[in-house]
């Protein structure tokens, strides 16, 4: 679990950089990254632009979904531009992740989740904080003006590593038509700066492990960034991803990870006796991703 955190904040991390981190051999993180490809744990290595580089506005859309063959609606919701994940859990509950353009487009988006995935009353959440668990830390851009910060030769490397962002900085100069050494400079740049997003495609219904998606709704709503890093930094790595809501004040959702329901349910438990109103809990058994309108901007 904790190579793929690290993979998920920066997926160009060398073998030798997360042996660093996990005091573990090259060698052992080697074999444990290709068990993950092998599995189909870890889908695909990727490169976009950072959603905070355009200012794009993270929504999550959720509710218990009344339709038959949800196969078809995945496929409807995956066409839609602003779709980049969708996951189906155990209570037949889907959980929806978009990018908007703008907070213009939100009626109509949640609209058209509620309609294809048969979600009546669907919870809609504005991203306000995400709290995770890494030893390296996502990095956001200092300005949300994407015209300001990259330039046609960047938008050319990240569409290069776009479906392979573990691809040689070799490879990418020819790919580009360009230098090892211009690669690696601009490519360190966006990283620094928050430009570029590298993560993987994970794909934990691959895994023999429980991978499931807490609902928490908290006594106190005033502290709620509070309670997510206090349960970050108590439970992991059984909680690893926790998210808050502008719109949703008492509310967090979180990401959890499991080797068995026993041990699901003793950590369900534990939380009960914190200061949270109550839990539901969704193990999970589909996970999708797709391209969004962003990145499109790296093929136009």
């Amino acid at each position: 679990m904790k190579i793929i955190m690290l993979l998920l904040i920066n997926s160009r991390l060398s073998y030798r950089e997360i042996s660093n981190y996990l005091a573990l051999s090259v060698n052992a993180i080697y074999k444990r990254v290709q068990t993950l490809i092998e599995l189909n744990i870890i889908q695909k290595f990727t490169a976009k632009i950072n959603p905070y580089a355009v200012n794009a506005i993270y929504t999550f859309i959720f509710g218990e979904s009344k339709a038959q063959n949800m196969n078809l609606v995945t496929s409807k919701l995956g066409e839609h531009e602003n779709t980049y994940n969708i996951l189906l859990s155990s209570r037949n509950h889907i959980y929806v992740g978009a990018h908007l353009k703008n907070i213009h487009e939100l009626d109509d988006y949640s609209s058209f989740v509620s309609q294809e995935a048969e979600v009546q009353s669907p919870t809609l959440g504005l991203l306000h904080g995400i709290f995770y668990y890494s030893p390296r830390r996502y990095i956001r851009p200092r300005s949300k003006n994407i015209n300001m910060n990259l330039d046609k030769l960047d938008i050319e490397i990240i569409r290069s590593l776009h479906n392979d962002s573990r691809k040689p900085i070799s490879e990418v100069a020819d790919d580009i038509n360009s230098t090892s050494s211009t690669v690696r400079r601009r490519l360190n740049r966006m990283i620094k700066e928050g430009l570029i997003e590298l993560s993987i495609n994970f794909n934990p219904v691959s895994s023999n492990d429980i991978f499931t998606l807490l609902q928490i709704s908290l006594i106190n709503p005033s502290n709620k960034d509070e309670m997510a890093q206090y349960f970050i930094d108590t439970y992991q790595p059984n909680i690893f991803f926790c998210w808050s809501f502008s719109n949703v004040p008492n509310f967090l959702l979180c990401y959890t990870w499991c080797n068995s329901m026993n041990e699901l349910n003793n950590l369900i438990q534990k939380l009960k006796k914190e200061k949270v109103e109550s839990i539901i809990s969704d193990v999970l058994f589909k996970g999708l991703f797709y391209d969004t309108w962003k990145e499109k901007l790296l093929y136009e």
